[in-house]
């Protein structure tokens, strides 16, 4: 796995240079409080927090609770309409959204805030941080799906498909939006090549099918 890390720092290091070079000003992204549409969220922060207490679960240690903590960051920094009613489905046997879909819909620091008040499965924490992560650049999001398949992988050690993950999560902190045609093309690049060696480790491992 040591030349899986390898290739990750370098990744990173190619990543940084194409922002780098590309988007001189990391772009603002914008994100408002839930906007105003014709039928109003059908439910409440109330609803939503008992909806990541149920959907959470398995995240956590038995004797913790999110209750509170959600209830008090929806209100406080006004999730979207979407986001409220994801969450608030969380659990349910008909709906088949799952933490990171409801993840996803959130402003990016308010996500930051939620996984934060998670603990116990570091696992499924990472897995919910990739599946909320939307890069723009196919090549890319093929490299961070493929990351998702291989965490579920058993011939691979559990550490290192937390860090594998984590990484890769925390690579997507770049600015990505904005970027010109050249700087996509070039991250692309990058990732089509990362996806391949990935494949290729993968394979070799026995975590490919």
């Amino acid at each position: 796995m040591r030349a899986c890390r390898c290739y990750l720092s370098d990744v990173k290091a190619a990543l940084l240079l194409v922002v780098a070079c590309s988007s001189p000003q990391k772009p603002i992204q914008q994100h408002t409080a839930a906007q105003p549409v014709a039928n109003a969220t059908l439910h409440t922060c109330a609803e939503a927090a008992a909806g990541l207490e149920r959907g959470t679960r398995g995240l956590r240690t038995p004797e913790s609770s999110v209750l509170a903590q959600m209830q008090g960051l929806c209100v406080d920094e006004s999730w979207p309409t979407l986001a409220i009613d994801c969450f608030a489905a969380l659990g349910a046997e008909d709906k088949h959204d799952d933490l990171g879909a409801c993840v996803k819909r959130l402003p990016e620091a308010s996500r930051t805030r939620v996984f934060a008040q998670l603990d116990g499965s570091a696992m499924a924490i990472v897995d919910a941080r990739l599946a909320s992560l939307s890069v723009g650049i196919a090549e890319c999001d093929r490299f961070v799906a493929t990351v998702r398949s291989v965490l579920v992988c058993d011939a691979m050690p559990l550490d290192r498909r937390v860090q594998l993950g984590a990484e890769t999560a925390d690579f997507w902190s770049l600015p990505t939006q904005k970027l010109s045609a050249d700087a996509q093309k070039r991250m692309a690049a990058v990732c089509g090549q990362s996806l391949a060696s990935l494949q290729q480790q993968a394979a070799g491992a026995g975590c490919m099918p």
